[in-house]
């Protein structure tokens, strides 16, 4: 956004292929605004009026992430009559000592450390958070094995034709798109394919990250899992599967955030806890039109902006 010769606000919009229900189309991401009116308010106008003009070169739009609704770019859209979902949080407790005592985001005061701290040494924090999860955790399910992935194949697009058409609202996950989300040799994208009894029933991608200083998760070493395909009847299998390779390479946290009820009661089942989001989905008007019921949407953190600060 330019004005007299001077930048006054930039965005990106990254184009790609989208399955709406019946049909594969093309929808962009409106990706990491800047606008100079967050330091002067002369320049206010200038987040709309970037709205405004990435929606005349494509209506169908939509955003993700974006730090939670009360952001000054969700209520603007929201404000432009956008739609906006929390994409919902879960997390489950690998490690409870280090949990409590390296938490950032739970310890916010001289009183909350005090007691966190007090938890993790008395060994009460340890009972509570393994107690409640064997609780909510069903046993392993049986015969599933995984698989490296060095890349993606024609496994994979058998396995998106299957699933496609139980999702009203999801990005294109053949092999090719795959292949260029999560690279062949990339030491940071643990990508693996999941049978039972000898059959691909879907797939997961994973991280395994040691955090330095981050805001909310402070030094803890997070799992997450970011991206994952299956029948939603086979999700409770893919979410066994994933948290199971995370627990075994001893991550202190593994957290994942998925829009599809049939995910989330997956995640549920195997010992996640919900909390609340900060990763909000936003879809301008005319793509409202087309995306049909939220609750066909599968969106996670392999969409958008991909799984930043994870």
């Amino acid at each position: 956004m330019v004005e007299d010769g001077s930048v006054h606000g930039a965005f990106i919009l990254r184009h790609q292929d989208f399955w709406l229900g019946r049909a594969v189309a093309s929808i962009a991401h409106f990706r990491l605004p800047l606008s100079e009116g967050i330091v002067n308010r002369k320049f206010a106008s200038v987040g709309m009026q970037m709205v405004r003009h990435a929606i005349l070169e494509q209506p169908l739009l939509f955003a993700l992430g974006m730090g939670g609704r009360q952001r000054a770019l969700p209520r603007l859209l929201e404000g432009m009559h956008w739609k906006l979902w929390e994409v919902p949080f879960y997390f489950f407790v690998n490690q409870p000592f280090r949990f409590l005592r390296g938490i950032r985001v739970l310890r916010s005061g001289a009183l909350r450390s005090l007691t966190l701290d007090a938890a993790a040494f008395s060994g009460l924090g340890w009972a509570a958070a393994r107690v409640a999860q064997r609780v909510a955790r069903r046993s392993a399910l049986q015969a599933v094995t995984l698989e490296n992935i060095q890349a993606f194949s024609n496994l994979d697009d058998e396995l998106w034709h299957d699933c496609r058409s139980h999702y009203s609202f999801v990005a294109v996950r053949d092999s090719e798109t795959l292949r260029l989300l999560y690279p062949e040799g990339s030491e940071r994208f643990l990508c693996r394919r999941v049978r039972r009894s000898g059959k691909p029933v879907g797939w997961f991608v994973a991280l395994d990250t040691a955090m330095q200083g981050h805001k909310q998760f402070g030094n803890l070493r997070v799992g997450t899992i970011a991206d994952a395909l299956a029948l939603p009847e086979d999700a409770e299998t893919v979410i066994h599967a994933a948290a199971g390779f995370l627990r075994a390479r001893g991550v202190d946290l593994i957290v994942s955030n998925q829009t599809h009820p049939a995910w989330g009661a997956a995640l549920r089942c195997a010992g996640f806890f919900k909390a609340a989001s900060n990763f909000v989905l936003a879809v301008s008007p005319k793509l409202q039109e087309c995306c049909g019921d939220a609750r066909g949407f599968h969106f996670n953190r392999g969409d958008g902006d991909g799984p930043i600060h994870l």
